[in-house]
């Protein structure tokens, strides 16, 4: 799940009663309190998984990609 929208509607229609996300929030803990404040840009999730092969080495749960990207914005 990565927009506000098809949550709040799958939620609203009755379709489900709740939602699960769990990389979004991975990348964006805060993710909710963006949606809250009117942000409603999906989340910045890309669902690549890597986000989980650091926690199989025992260096915890982190996004990897998230972290590329600013390595590659410092270099340049």
């Amino acid at each position: 799940m990565r927009f506000f929208e098809i949550a709040e509607k799958i939620i609203l229609e009755g379709t489900a009663d709740y939602i699960s996300m769990s990389r979004p929030f991975i990348r964006e803990p805060d993710l909710i309190k963006r949606w809250q404040s009117g942000d409603r840009q999906k989340a910045k999730c890309i669902s690549d998984n890597l986000c989980f092969n650091p926690g199989f080495e025992g260096k915890g749960v982190y996004c990897v990609t998230q972290e590329r990207e600013a390595e590659r914005k410092t270099a340049l």
